[in-house]
């Protein structure tokens, strides 16, 4: 085994001199393949931060399992029922404790500006809170006095710098359906397709924002379970008791449909998609460009390789290393650049945006793909070639 890697390090390297020669072409070829892979990299970043964006108020939910409706479909449309079904689920063996959690979508009016906004409002209960915010946990109790509310310290600009104004002035007084309430301090959560902010009040406090909706009804119930229960052994326990109204999922179950509805009923997937076509295709014409050029300038070199007694395979090769040198080489300043691009979304724009292991294997392998397929595409005439036509 020793021997034929002496000998394959002993050959010359023509691919790696054949790309090397001409800087100015080399960087050119680079550029492009930087280029494609920051267009691929940015779609995929903003896909993914879209669909982290619809994960984050699940990932924050205090539970081991969860109580929706059958009906469910998303967190912007939820569907209510009995808070007497999650009650029942305190008979069953491992379940430690349960509560229910309120989501309506209000109306708030910006300080200053008094436009209007969408905002979500989770009603909590506050001797066991449904949400994991240090800021909640810390002293849930702080929500009691009717009015008292948490401000998303994440949310977009168009409703006002909350967060700033708390600096100087607590609470903030704030307009939310026509009703007064008190801003005490801030979480943070961000955007989702449902609102571009939120707020985290009692349930005292959501019904009086929502007086029409009936009490007795929840969008979810969260069901927390003694350490060491088996998550889906009390599961299977818990569903028999619902009627089918209600169905009890895990906290992960819940995630994978949430991604899957905005997946199948909105545009967001094929857009991004699109996108990342678009860079793969840029790259492709880009790379197939710079290797057809070279192998049309460098005509009477493989001619005299072929003379020489050199196959159509090694000439073929010889494109394809160097594309797949392209590939590795162009690579690394295009993920470099992209995790720059990233850290500069992530702090404009408050998008859970962040460059993965997985991301950057994905984007590889296509940056591979269209190399290797480009330099296949500029081979063509290689195969053609005959040494008597050229000399």
């Amino acid at each position: 085994m020793i021997r034929p890697l002496y000998r394959w390090l002993k050959r010359t390297p023509v691919a790696w001199l054949q790309v090397s020669h001409n800087p100015v072409k080399l960087s050119i070829a680079l550029a492009g393949v930087s280029f494609s892979n920051l267009l691929m990299f940015f779609q995929l970043g903003l896909l993914d931060s879209v669909y982290n964006s619809q994960r984050k108020p699940i990932d924050h939910l205090r539970a081991d399992l969860v109580m929706v409706s059958s009906g469910y479909s998303n967190l912007g449309a939820l569907q209510t029922f009995e808070r007497s079904r999650l009650f029942q689920a305190l008979g069953v063996n491992g379940v430690e404790a349960v509560s229910p959690l309120r989501i309506m979508r209000g109306s708030w009016i910006t300080p200053g500006s008094q436009k209007t906004f969408d905002i979500t409002v989770f009603g909590v209960n506050l001797a066991r809170p449904s949400l994991a915010f240090p800021e909640l946990e810390a002293n849930p109790f702080q929500l009691q006095p009717l009015g008292n509310a948490l401000f998303d310290r994440n949310a977009k600009p168009q409703y006002g710098p909350i967060p700033e104004q708390l600096k100087t002035q607590n609470p903030v007084t704030v307009e939310v359906n026509r009703q007064r309430l008190r801003i005490i301090g801030t979480f943070p959560l961000g955007a989702t397709f449902a609102a571009d902010a939120n707020l985290i009040v009692s349930e005292n406090t959501l019904q009086m924002l929502f007086p029409q909706q009936d009490p007795r009804r929840i969008q979810l119930g969260l069901i927390q379970l003694r350490p060491g229960a088996d998550v889906v052994a009390v599961q299977r326990a818990l569903q028999p008791l619902m009627q089918q109204d209600v169905k009890v999922l895990t906290r992960d179950e819940l995630s994978r449909l949430e991604v899957r509805y905005w997946e199948r009923h909105s545009a967001v997937g094929f857009i991004f998609s699109l996108g990342v076509l678009v860079g793969f295709l840029v790259g492709s014409i880009i790379v197939y460009q710079i290797l057809f050029g070279d192998v049309m300038n460098s005509l009477p070199q493989y001619a005299t390789l072929k003379a020489m007694g050199y196959t159509d395979s090694y000439v073929i090769a010889v494109v394809i290393q160097q594309s797949a040198i392209l590939a590795v080489v162009g690579f690394v300043p295009g993920v470099l650049s992209s995790m720059a691009l990233y850290w500069l979304l992530a702090n404009v724009t408050k998008l859970a945006v962040a460059m993965s292991l997985l991301r950057a294997s994905q984007v590889l392998a296509l940056t591979f793909v269209m190399c290797v397929g480009s330099g296949a595409l500029a081979t063509r005439k290689l195969v053609k070639l005959d040494p008597a036509d050229v000399f």
